[in-house]
């Protein structure tokens, strides 16, 4: 065999083990790819099987979601303190006479001649009502005027009809409007009743075209007609009166 004829046939022998080489490597990477995504999806079945298992735990639970509460509350730059201030805010059924205005002070004594009410309470109250006032287009007079008729201020009132609370809502009629509050049983707490009250209330005026007639249709559908007329009487009176206590 000639020199040339050996070095030729040695360059297709290193050229064929260096193909078969390479083969081989690409066979094995395949199986180790299709091994390891098997294995990554067994790995996350398991992760998610014990993840619903430690959710069900009522512990794990709230870990896990004072954990997420507390990521998001650092991304939206809230503060612990803040948002445990915000919470006794909502919760808060009473407030210092210090909070109110020189006005509300003047309707806090007024409510309190007539319906004989703790201030703190009442101040609480009176600051639920004069923003919700505001944000209606309602005078504050007038959802108090109606509170009084009512309920006589008491968030525990229960009418024969079934109305409750402060603005003595129908629950049957309005359950929906409860859903964001935690449910019907929200209505006997006095900020979610005077809420949904004066929702109500406000509809009812818009539907009518004026306050009275409003007022014929918030008490509707419990009373007879005559009733109806001693009830819008009532309440403007007792409107009127809070009027005269601020002027």
């Amino acid at each position: 065999m000639s020199q040339t004829a050996f070095h030729e046939t040695a360059a297709q022998w290193i050229l064929g083990f260096w193909r078969g080489l390479l083969t081989f490597g690409r066979d094995i990477g395949r199986g180790f790819v299709s091994i390891s995504h098997h294995s990554f999806a067994v790995l996350g079945l398991l992760a998610l099987i014990l993840c619903i298992l430690a959710l069900a735990r009522p512990e794990v639970r709230t870990l896990t979601v004072q954990s997420v509460q507390g990521w998001l509350f650092t991304r939206l730059h809230i503060s612990e303190a803040s948002d445990e201030q915000q919470q006794v805010l909502l919760r808060s059924l009473a407030a210092p006479s210090t909070d109110l205005s020189p006005l509300q002070m003047k309707l806090v004594q007024a409510v309190r001649s007539k319906y004989k009410i703790a201030p703190e309470p009442l101040n609480a109250l009176m600051l639920e009502v004069f923003d919700l006032a505001e944000r209606s287009a309602l005078e504050a007079t007038l959802i108090l005027a109606v509170i009084g008729v009512e309920s006589n201020y008491n968030p525990f009132a229960n009418s024969p009809s079934g109305a409750k609370g402060l603005m003595q809502v129908i629950p049957q009629v309005h359950s929906e409007q409860f859903t964001p509050y935690g449910g019907v049983m929200a209505i006997f707490d006095p900020k979610t009743n005077i809420r949904i009250g004066v929702k109500i209330l406000k509809e009812c005026i818009n539907l009518s075209g004026s306050v009275e007639e409003g007022l014929r249709l918030y008490k509707g559908g419990e009373e007879s007609i005559s009733r109806e007329t001693e009830y819008i009487s009532r309440v403007m009176a007792e409107q009127e009166r809070l009027n005269q206590a601020i002027q």
